[in-house]
């Protein structure tokens, strides 16, 4: 079984924040917790990075830190944070 979570990475030329998932696996630990290699938006890749700002977050922990963070975070990627999908 595995749990998304994210990880907010900031870009070293826009300074903006950007969103990545990643899984937590028990069958895999050294992918424990790897971002994916694009924002949830698709405008950074991950080696764009000039730092993290956290990782390994769970959805509410995100939620809440990027709030706190404010408008240097990406709308596009806090969206999904907020989205509800019907399964």
């Amino acid at each position: 079984m595995s749990k998304t979570v994210y990880t907010l990475k900031k870009h070293g030329d826009s300074e903006e924040y950007h969103l990545f998932q990643a899984e937590l696996t028990q069958s895999q630990p050294e992918r424990r917790c790897a971002p994916q290699n694009k924002s949830i938006c698709q405008k950074m890749n991950k080696n764009a990075s000039s730092e993290d700002k956290f990782a390994c977050f769970s959805e509410e922990k995100a939620r809440k830190k990027c709030a706190e963070i404010g408008r240097v975070v990406c709308g596009v990627c806090v969206i999904h944070l907020y989205t509800s999908y019907d399964t």
